[in-house]
């Protein structure tokens, strides 16, 4: 059997499967979003779909409007930034949980909070949120 042989990073459907070479100096860099509104309806079907690695909310109108995290995979870490002066509740998608949370209910994070969300399992949010 033929084997194959990559210079790069691979990805497949699920997400990177290779190693990863940075060359000396530099830094690796993910996908960021800024300028994301959340939604005013206060619920997980009208929160605003979080698209970016790293997700920089710059406006949150009332304490408890909402975002929504992108479907969990294992592996994947999204970072949600909350620079603003409210509490932004943020829902997994569909019937993902956070910290065992219906994701119907969400999570609140505090004004002035970043968060990074890290899946290891489909289906499960878990939070590590900064002091």
């Amino acid at each position: 059997m033929a084997r194959t042989h990559f210079s790069g990073p691979v990805y497949s459907a699920n997400g990177f499967i290779g190693a990863l070479t940075v060359p000396a100096g530099s830094f690796n860099t993910a996908n960021a979003q800024t300028g994301i509104t959340a939604g005013t309806t206060q619920t997980q079907a009208g929160a605003t779909a979080l698209t970016g690695q790293i997700n920089n909310i710059s406006t949150v109108t009332t304490a408890g409007d909402g975002v929504r995290l992108p479907t969990s995979v294992a592996g994947r870490i999204v970072w949600i930034i909350n620079p603003t002066a409210n509490s932004v509740q943020v829902y997994g998608a569909s019937t993902d949980t956070i910290n065992a949370v219906a994701t119907g209910t969400g999570v609140a994070q505090a004004a002035g909070k970043t968060a990074a969300y890290v899946c290891a399992v489909a289906g499960a949010w878990y939070r590590l949120l900064s002091a």
